[in-house]
């Protein structure tokens, strides 16, 4: 399955992100990250072609000894999303942070009807002709 996702990563620690610019056969998650910011502010990018090659990033990130856990970002953006969403970091985990006027649907797999356990869902904007109505 094809899963376009591009992630970000905002942090204060050139020398924590530097290993994840370099291919390493042993993390869970393939690939590895470009500096967006050339030296000016602290910005990571990564493009995954399938959801299993991203599997494991998120404890990754997690687990890593960052010098301001609680200023660390992580912004991503799967193919059907409407826009990125938001991850900080909140007792020690990764979690994602409500955006104003988004929703995260789950859908049931098309062959099996069951939900994913796996899957990131969808964020889609509510204020869009056709989104999901505000729930007041």
């Amino acid at each position: 399955m094809s899963r376009f996702a591009q992630v970000i990563v905002l942090a204060n620690d050139e020398e924590i992100m530097e290993p994840l610019t370099r291919p390493d056969d042993d993390r869970e998650w393939a690939g590895s990250f470009t500096d967006i910011g050339h030296g000016m502010f602290g910005g990571w990018a990564i493009e995954f072609i399938r959801r299993s090659a991203w599997i494991g990033l998120l404890e990754h990130l997690e687990s890593l000894p960052w010098t301001s856990r609680y200023s660390l970002q992580v912004l991503i953006h799967d193919e059907e999303d409407d826009c990125f969403g938001l991850w900080m970091m909140h007792d020690g985990r990764l979690v994602e942070i409500p955006l104003p006027r988004t929703r995260r649907a789950f859908l049931p797999n098309y062959h099996t009807g069951e939900l994913d356990p796996d899957c990131p869902g969808h964020l889609i904007r509510t204020d869009w002709p056709g989104g999901w109505p505000e729930e007041g």
